[in-house]
């Protein structure tokens, strides 16, 4: 896959979020622009809600969640009526609810190669010939050295997925430092490294119409990473606070734009990529990240837990 013009030639696209939590808003301006070339679209995102929406810390796996259609231990079609047992919600559950119409859900238990696998399997079932993942912030394209780095497992276990499917796939980054990670230096420098390697596929902008659809879908959906691209785009350029004040984002023009790499041009210079591309479930890719000298967002959500109940 060389360009975007190369991406619009598919029939029908996966396009899922690759953080889980409210990534799934990110598919969006992806999968309107799709359409508009003639692709048919299917949404999805990963099942991992944070701790403002899921108290237990870490992603949900199949065996936890009700209300899905299992296509392998990694895929299934979730609804309006998916959510865990203990009765939490996904992101995913409302865009399938307020679209009415079926979404992935991705279990990340597998680890890279598991999920490399799961979705290759699901493609076949359901006809699929192009899998794109978007990230909102572009903290995937980390290559490990950055110091803002608060989420680098999820990111790591999908790019490197991405990067190993033998269907079509793309990675989209929407939000340009949304999510306060890395900096605008650092997400240039890992588009450029992209780029060295032809790994550069094109760009897509907000437009009016998906600015409208990405603001009802915020009524019901909480993110602040694919939130304040929106607001950038009804006028608001200023630094704000996320995080409840933990972390600091400049808002520019920028941040309105998906830019769509090829994965494996991305994964080539991640070390975070790297240490999990063997792993073959979520504890094998954990525990390489933590050995190689990173806290992962599975370490700060525990860390949540025990301040919470000492």
């Amino acid at each position: 896959m060389e360009t975007l013009e190369e991406v619009v030639r598919h029939k029908k696209a996966l396009v899922f979020g690759v953080g889980g939590c409210g990534d799934v808003v990110s598919t969006i301006p992806t999968a309107r622009f799709l359409e508009a070339h003639g692709v048919d679209v299917i949404l999805g995102g990963v099942a991992w809600e944070r701790v403002v929406v899921d108290p237990k810390p870490g992603p949900r796996h199949f065996e936890e969640i009700e209300s899905i259609e299992l296509l392998n231990d990694t895929i299934a079609l979730a609804t309006g009526e998916t959510r865990t047992v203990d009765g939490i919600e996904f992101a995913e559950t409302h865009v399938a609810c307020h679209h009415e119409e079926d979404v992935i859900l991705i279990d990340i238990d597998g680890g890279a190669c598991g999920v490399a696998a799961g979705l290759d399997d699901a493609c076949d079932v359901l006809g699929i010939d192009l899998v794109v993942g978007t990230d909102a912030g572009g903290d995937v394209l980390a290559a490990g050295d950055e110091s803002g780095i608060k989420s680098p497992l999820t990111d790591a276990v999908m790019l490197s997925a991405l990067s190993q499917l033998n269907t079509d796939s793309c990675l989209g980054v929407f939000g340009y430092g949304s999510d306060g990670e890395l900096t605008h230096e650092e997400i240039a420098a890992g588009i450029a490294r992209a780029a060295e390697r032809n790994g550069l596929l094109g760009s897509w902008g907000l437009t009016p119409r998906i600015i409208d659809e990405m603001t009802e879908l915020l009524e019901i959906v909480t993110t602040e990473a694919s939130r304040l691209p929106v607001e950038v785009a009804q006028g608001k350029l200023k630094e704000t606070m996320i995080r409840d004040g933990d972390r600091s984002v400049e808002l520019t023009p920028a941040s309105t734009v998906t830019f769509y790499l090829d994965p494996t041009a991305v994964s080539a210079t991640s070390d975070l990529s790297d240490c999990v591309c063997d792993t073959e479930s979520f504890k094998s890719a954990q525990n390489s990240l933590v050995q190689a000298g990173y806290k992962t967002e599975l370490n700060y959500e525990q860390q949540f837990a025990t301040n919470r109940n000492p």
